[in-house]
């Protein structure tokens, strides 16, 4: 018998007052088809769907990863739709990507996502994680993952993208 683990979170936003119970679970390979398409509707550094086959991001290249547990994630789902996404690669410890529908930014939301899948990144055995942020600090990724204890290593990679570092505690 196959068990899924699913935590639930409630949110409430007193200013809105905007209420929703946040499940988190495991990403599996069905869920990439929504996750592509969250990943052209963020705020920030949104990549549609030709994007992202243009660099290589595409169902038929993720499912096999996912399967064979090369990548892992997690997912955000309020009323059984995806808002959001988190992978990691098992074997380099990169934190590959990170998206959030725009409309549930600020609620915590990436930040346990983030917390997840890093997790599941330190129970391969990774001691260090790393991800590749912009180094604009006007882009808000660049002051969330410093503000979750992000560290620059002072490296970018070919995009311009800052390499950020992350060590088990």
């Amino acid at each position: 018998m196959c068990s899924i683990d699913v935590e639930v979170i409630y949110l409430h936003d007193y200013i809105s007052g905007l209420e929703m119970n946040v499940e988190y679970r495991k990403a599996s390979k069905t869920d990439l088809g929504r996750c592509i398409e969250i990943r052209g509707l963020t705020q920030d550094n949104a990549l549609n769907r030709s994007q992202l086959a243009a660099i290589g991001v595409t169902n038929s290249s993720w499912s096999p990863l996912i399967e064979n547990g090369t990548f892992v994630g997690n997912v955000a789902v309020i009323d059984g739709s995806l808002i959001g996404f988190c992978f990691g690669d098992a074997h380099s410890g990169e934190i590959l990507v990170l998206a959030i529908l725009s409309g549930y930014e600020g609620y915590g939301v990436g930040k346990q996502l983030l917390n997840l899948t890093c997790s599941d990144l330190f129970s391969k055995g990774h001691a260090e994680l790393w991800l590749a942020a912009s180094a604009t600090p006007v882009v808000r990724a660049h002051g969330f993952y410093r503000k979750l204890g992000w560290r620059p290593t002072n490296r970018f990679d070919d995009n311009g993208d800052e390499l950020l570092r992350y060590t088990k505690i």
